[in-house]
Parts: C-alpha cells; sequence; structure tokens
C-alpha cells in the first residue's frame, strides 16, 4: 500500500501491511507498524464498517476489472479467497459460540 498526504509533497510512502502487527481493541482492529525508509510510526484503525466496505470493494466490477487486466493476478486471488471462506466461516462461528458462553458464565 501506498501513502500519500499533501504534507509529504510529491513523496509517497510504502506501508508493508502484510508486516503490520494486528491489535484486537473492544470497537476497533488495530494495525502498527513502521513506514521506512523514514522510521514513522502509523496505526491503522479498522472498524467492523470499515472491514464491511473492504469487503464491497473487493466485489466491485472495477476492482474485478482492475484484477483481471494483471497476467496471473484475478485467478489466484479468487481460489485463494475461496480456499479461504470455509475457515473463516469456522472461526467466525466458533467465536460466537465461544462468545456465548463466556457471556453465560459471567452471569
Amino acid at each position: 500500500m501506498i501513502v500519500w498526504s499533501r504534507g509529504l509533497g510529491k513523496q509517497r510512502l510504502p506501508i508493508e501491511l502484510k508486516d503490520s502487527a494486528l491489535r484486537r481493541e473492544p470497537d476497533h482492529l488495530a494495525m502498527e507498524g513502521i513506514i521506512e525508509p523514514v522510521f514513522w510510526n502509523y496505526s491503522i484503525k479498522l472498524s467492523p464498517q470499515d472491514l464491511l466496505a473492504f469487503l464491497k470493494l473487493l466485489t466491485h466490477p472495477k476492482t474485478i476489472g482492475f484484477l483481471a487486466e494483471r497476467e496471473g493476478i484475478l485467478i489466484p486471488f479468487v481460489v485463494k479467497l475461496i480456499a479461504v471462506l470455509p475457515r473463516l466461516v469456522f472461526n467466525v462461528l466458533t467465536e460466537k459460540t465461544i462468545g456465548k458462553f463466556r457471556r453465560k458464565e459471567a452471569k
């Protein structure tokens, strides 16, 4: 991901999301890391609505077109997405079930 703001002038800074530390907060997820070569700390806060918006972005026709124009990207992307879906659904259902038991024990 490339970050830019008016204060940076023409400079663009790379953020390697795969290297970010992920932290869970009560109302958001926080991704944190350091932007090299300037060694700036960054923090990205993602709410549940942000994650839903990102999923919507992934399925937008412009996104699909963008990926389709790049050789060897769209099919591996779709295959990987299909591969992680069962694990994602399982983990969500497990977390929901565990959360119900935790709430019952807390009462």
